[in-house]
């Protein structure tokens, strides 16, 4: 142990009153997980993570989906998740879990129907153009507006008139009709618009589905804002959490995106009755996160910072890495393991890391 961790554990017991027997039990502890730590120098971690990390995950099944807790939205799992976790894959649905602050099955549903997308299809019993009128009447269903605690009013004043303002509209109980609509194309074009219309939720929040784990109501939503749905009153922003990577990082930080990193991958593996050390998870999350932004393991990720050319070459898109060094002069200083192989010279890990030298 050295003088810096001794130090900081004595503080950390003056700081949280820890003594005796307890400060002995703990300081234990510590030794041991040191000691679990080490390792040989020269031994070359990456290559070791990587195997350790890609070895299982050929033993993995190509089952691609699970059911969220006991019922409901289906979550990628298995081999799949893990491509989508390595290479921060953008076209993703992702499924975020929300808490509440008040835990009942009432303000659940309520909280439900403020995350879930609504469109004023879904409120409109039926859409009639009136041809000697020149007029578009669209009912609205009363039933569907009370589901999302919506009003007529509401729909006129903050969607209608807000987004629709090339026709004169006013409200007749639950009927809005729309004036001087000169020709059917016209009343095709703005019956379209109006279908499509964004009258309530989260943008992009395809499905709601609300649950309850041990007696605590949450919520699953597939798709929509991580930064929306957080922001909404009701929303414990403490313990709900998305399974986009890139999200948690712009919302909560890359130390949180790390975290995230580390507990999907090994809950992916888990499930699929794969054991590896959580250590090499780590390494890889550092690898991804170590720029201050989560980078994926791929040409476009962590291999556009190697500075070997020979080590990029291994990778992908050869000819045209090989082309740009030749015209751009590039020179290699062969400080990797991979370039050091590639030309059948003693890499620089193990005993390659150091030289001997002896009197003649």
């Amino acid at each position: 142990m050295t003088e810096e961790i001794k130090r900081r554990f004595e503080e950390y017991c003056v700081e949280h009153k820890i003594s005796g027997e307890k400060k002995k039990e703990l300081k234990n502890k510590l030794e041991k997980l040191i000691e679990r730590s080490k390792f040989e120098p020269g031994e070359s971690l990456g290559i070791v993570t990587t195997q350790s990390l890609s070895e299982p995950a050929t033993q993995m099944t190509m089952r691609s989906y699970h059911f969220a807790a006991s019922a409901g939205i289906r979550m990628v799992s298995g081999l799949p998740r893990l491509i989508e976790l390595f290479d921060l894959r953008k076209d993703i649905d992702n499924v975020t879990t929300v808490y509440l602050l008040e835990n009942s099955k009432e303000k659940a549903e309520k909280l439900a129907t403020e995350i879930a997308e609504s469109k004023l299809e879904n409120v409109i019993s039926d859409i009639d153009y009136e041809l000697l009128d020149s007029r578009v009447k669209v009912s609205l269903d009363k039933a569907s507006l009370d589901k999302l605690y919506l009003t007529p009013e509401e729909i006129i004043t903050g969607v209608i008139k807000k987004f629709v303002k090339k026709y004169k509209s006013s409200l007749s109980k639950n009927k809005i009709y729309f004036e001087d609509v000169k020709s059917y194309s016209e009343f095709r074009i703005l019956k379209q618009k109006l279908l499509n219309l964004h009258i309530k939720g989260v943008k992009g929040a395809k499905e709601t589905l609300i649950l309850n784990r041990d007696g605590e109501w949450i919520i699953q939503v597939r798709g929509g804002s991580f930064k929306k749905i957080i922001s909404l009153e009701n929303v414990d922003s403490t313990r709900t959490t998305t399974t986009d990577v890139e999200e948690i990082c712009d919302v909560l930080g890359i130390e949180a995106a790390r975290t995230m990193l580390i507990n999907e991958i090994k809950k992916t593996l888990e499930e699929q009755g794969i054991e590896v050390d959580p250590r090499y998870i780590g390494v890889a999350a550092d690898v991804m996160c170590a720029n201050g932004k989560v980078e994926a393991m791929s040409r476009y990720g962590i291999m556009k910072y190697k500075s070997s050319v020979l080590t990029k070459l291994n990778f992908e898109e050869t000819v045209k890495l090989l082309f740009d060094s030749a015209i751009l002069n590039r020179k290699d200083k062969l400080n990797t393991a991979m370039a050091n192989l590639m030309i059948n010279q003693l890499s620089p890990i193990g005993t390659g890391t150091v030289k001997l030298r002896w009197k003649l």
